[in-house]
């Protein structure tokens, strides 16, 4: 992480003071955009209701980071992107594990939002979590990533309990050519990407290689080099019949340190992933569309060591098999239809099979498995002009979950053209993961302060209750658009560690999941948008929280597991003559430190780049200078994820 203590306002002064020269550049001023030219580059949301909507008719607050921020950002990891939606905290484990929360981050795992990739959950069903760095996706593919920021499993079921992270690619058909990409910086960081898009009569594919490595925090021993290989394609069946396949291959070493149990050695351990998705789209008619997808992903985390000697055995040292093999098979069919002119309508049903092989958690050699089903249906109704109802629910079955039932609602009123007010309430509910259902883990028993977690018997779902009230507000007249919210969240049956008395009246504890906490978490969410032409952009979000929670038996420390504030700024200037130039500024107050109890000072980051971007003989060549961590903020934590201002330099160059 890029943190430290609060900088002054001279040097916040001087970050905002980058921006100048996109207001006083020299030149002619650039041309304006009208009215019409501003809403028609308004997204449609494609994830919230599973039905194609505009941001205003949404049933939910939805958060779109588009190609331009994307790139304007200068960030190198995915989870960093999401720092451009309000309500969002990014931290580190290590230098390649990433924690990603909405409203709360409690550990690395985050087990309680959805993230998809083109529809595809990429949950890992094991310890859950997402395995970020090990996603066979390169940030250069991404074309968009719709945060839907609230309950939403009425659209996507479990873990769809707080947000939901739909990442979009491209399609292949928009990469055609040769593209190559060089990231060279401090902290060893080297990345190469190597892009190839072409066309066979009616298929488009492109195929995706690239390498990254780097040296990761400063004392720490985390360096990663990873690996990957992704491949789409895009082909026309006739006129009304598409496919889309992928496929793609992740494959890393990453080091290990002791900062978390002294037995562990500092090693080396290899990661593999790998997935296939098939997605058969028929169009009936404009309003009519049928679409059946399967796919099916496995991540393999090799991860075996010797531990250093254990003084309490005489100086003997334990072989350690914490290998993890998970596979996710999962089929989907969905129909869109307008049975009635104000009625649109989306209905469907999937089942899915996750497979865990992990010895060590689980104490059998065997696979453990858990199958669920669920059925689905959104409708949007407008029963007058200037009314929208949006309703869905999902009906959701799964062996470590009880059968549950997902409802949300909406009314969203236009009380005047480019201004809805919009009126939400949903429940959703989060079904443990295999590890949390039936953990059978020990280390050796003759080990002081040993640890054991077992199977205390079944745990229910967790269970959330949202309401808010949101306004979605556009300006054409100032180039402005306005996104706010404010909520309440009432969390039950979270599930944390508990403990007693181990059971063998060893010198130590045993652990059990229970559903022993909860939480009520309130606030607002602000953001805003204004381009008044095609050479500037801002974007600004702004969020406070307020979380209380009993935290019994201080097993969720939930109350501190979010800031009370936070703020993002990005801003984006084209110069003209192919310069361009952004900075962004992050920042979260004081909150509970990842995988501790200590709290942790209040996070300022500053990012700056500037890029050139020129097309001699058909080529496309951009030149990017990046500074991250701009005023060399830095932490003194347990975590010691402490990181120096880091420069790298980019070179994109594209062929037709």
């Amino acid at each position: 992480m890029f943190v430290s203590a609060p900088p002054s306002r001279t040097r916040v002064a001087a970050a905002l003071g980058l921006l100048l020269p996109a207001l006083t550049c020299a030149g002619s001023p650039p041309p304006l955009l009208s009215e019409q030219d501003w809403l028609d580059e308004l997204p449609i949301v494609l994830s919230a209701s599973r039905l194609p909507q505009p941001a205003e008719n949404t049933p939910m607050a939805t958060t779109i980071i588009d190609r331009q921020m994307i790139e304007a950002s200068g960030f190198t990891e995915v989870p960093d992107l999401l720092r451009l939606a309000p309500g969002f905290i990014v931290n580190y484990e290590n230098g390649y594990v990433q924690a990603v929360g909405y409203h709360m981050l409690i550990d690395r795992y985050s087990r309680q939002m959805q993230v998809l990739v083109d529809g595809r959950s990429v949950y890992e069903p094991a310890l859950g979590g997402v395995p970020w760095t090990d996603l066979p996706l390169a940030i250069e593919d991404i074309e968009r990533i719709e945060v839907i920021r609230g309950p939403n499993a009425a659209s996507f079921g479990a873990n769809s309990f707080t947000a939901v992270i739909n990442i979009i690619t491209r399609q292949a058909v928009l990469d055609q050519g040769l593209m190559t990409k060089i990231n060279l910086g401090e902290q060893r960081m080297g990345e190469a990407y190597l892009r190839y898009g072409g066309s066979e009569g009616s298929l488009d594919y492109r195929v995706t290689a690239a390498y990254r490595e780097n040296s990761g925090f400063d004392d720490r021993n985390d360096d990663m080099q990873v690996k990957l290989l992704t491949l789409r394609g895009d082909y026309q069946l006739g006129l009304n019949d598409s496919l889309m396949l992928q496929l793609g291959h992740n494959s890393g070493s990453k080091a290990r340190d002791n900062v978390f149990d002294e037995l562990v050695p500092e090693y080396t351990r290899q990661t593999y992933s790998q997935f296939q998705q098939l997605r058969w789209t028929h169009a009936l008619s404009a309003d009519n569309e049928l679409t059946l997808q399967i796919y099916h992903n496995q991540n393999k985390d090799l991860n075996d060591y010797t531990t250093t000697p254990i003084v309490a055995l005489g100086g003997v040292q334990v072989y350690t098999d914490a290998r993890i093999t998970s596979n996710r098979w999962d089929a989907e069919f969905q129909h869109i239809l307008r049975p009635a002119r104000p009625l649109r309508l989306i209905w469907g049903a999937g089942i899915r099979r996750d497979s865990v092989n992990a010895p060590l958690f689980f104490a059998t050699g065997s696979d453990v498995e858990n199958d669920s089903w669920r059925l689905f249906s959104n409708a949007e109704y407008r029963p007058h002009k200037r009314v929208l109802v949006n309703a869905g629910v999902m009906l959701e079955n799964s062996d470590t979950g009880d059968t549950s039932v997902s409802p949300r609602a909406s009314i969203n009123y236009r009380f005047m053209p480019n201004h809805t007010l919009r009126l939400a309430a949903s429940r959703a509910y989060r079904d443990p993961f295999v590890f949390e259902e039936s953990p059978d883990y020990r280390f050796p028993l003759a080990i002081p302060n040993n640890v054991l977690l077992f199977d205390a018997g079944n745990i229910d779902p967790e269970r959330i209750t949202s309401l808010d009230i949101g306004y979605v507000g556009n300006f054409p007249a100032i180039h402005t658009s306005i996104d706010a919210k404010y909520f309440r969240e009432r969390l039950d049956k979270l599930i944390t560690y508990n403990n007693t008395p181990h059971p063998l009246g060893l010198d130590g504890k045993a652990l059990f999941f229970s559903n022993d906490a909860r939480a009520r978490i309130s606030g607002v969410e602000l953001s805003a948008s204004y381009r008044p032409n095609r050479a500037n952009r801002f974007n600004i979000s702004y969020t406070h929280l307020d979380i209380e929670s009993d935290d019994r038996n201080n097993s969720g420390a939930f109350s501190d597991a979010g800031p009370d504030n936070m703020l993002n700024l990005l801003a984006i200037h084209e110069f003209g003559g192919g310069y361009s130039g952004s900075a962004g500024y992050y920042y979260l107050s004081s909150m509970k430190e990842l995988e501790s109890r200590g709290i942790r000072a209040s996070q300022h980051r500053v990012d700056a780049r500037l890029a050139r971007h020129w097309s001699p003989g058909g080529r496309d060549i951009t030149l990017a200078l990046v500074v991250q961590n701009l005023f060399n903020d830095d932490e003194d934590t347990r975590l010691r994820n402490n990181i120096d201002r880091r420069v790298y330099g980019s070179i994109r160059i594209g062929i037709k």
